[in-house]
């Protein structure tokens, strides 16, 4: 009677393992742009450490240098973005992004923060002003 309760937490656990490896893989490949060594490149030599504390496969984790690298043909271009903006009560907040489509990451952020009732201070897409 109790087996589908295995299955389902054995599901969550590989889920969890899954989404970290997804986001130790992108940080590795964010590194390898500056170099695919790692005695030259200490940001990928500390994320290739993170990686191997999780666990990651070997081949997972060359792919990755690879791939972050531009060795492989099928490259996907992350760039870090960062966007500023007022909380309530005038609280600062600088929002650091890693997206690899910045037009739908400013759509999100814009979305985001007007539901939480934050005042931009970038300059978003198609005004003139800068909100303060």
């Amino acid at each position: 009677m109790g087996a589908q309760w295995k299955a389902k937490h054995k599901e969550a656990a590989a889920n969890a393992k899954g989404k970290i490896m997804g986001k130790l893989s992108k940080e590795i490949q964010i590194a390898a742009k500056s170099g695919a060594d790692p005695d030259m490149n200490p940001r990928l030599r500390l994320a290739i450490e993170q990686a191997k504390k999780a666990s990651m496969t070997r081949e997972t984790l060359e792919r990755a240098i690879r791939k972050g690298a531009g060795l492989d043909g099928d490259a996907v271009q992350y760039s870090a973005v960062s966007y500023e903006g007022f909380a309530p009560h005038q609280v600062p907040l600088i929002v650091e992004c890693l997206t690899d489509n910045v037009n739908r990451t400013v759509a999100q952020f814009a979305c985001c923060s007007a539901r939480a009732s934050w005042v931009p201070a970038v300059r978003w897409p198609g005004t003139s002003t800068m909100s303060a």
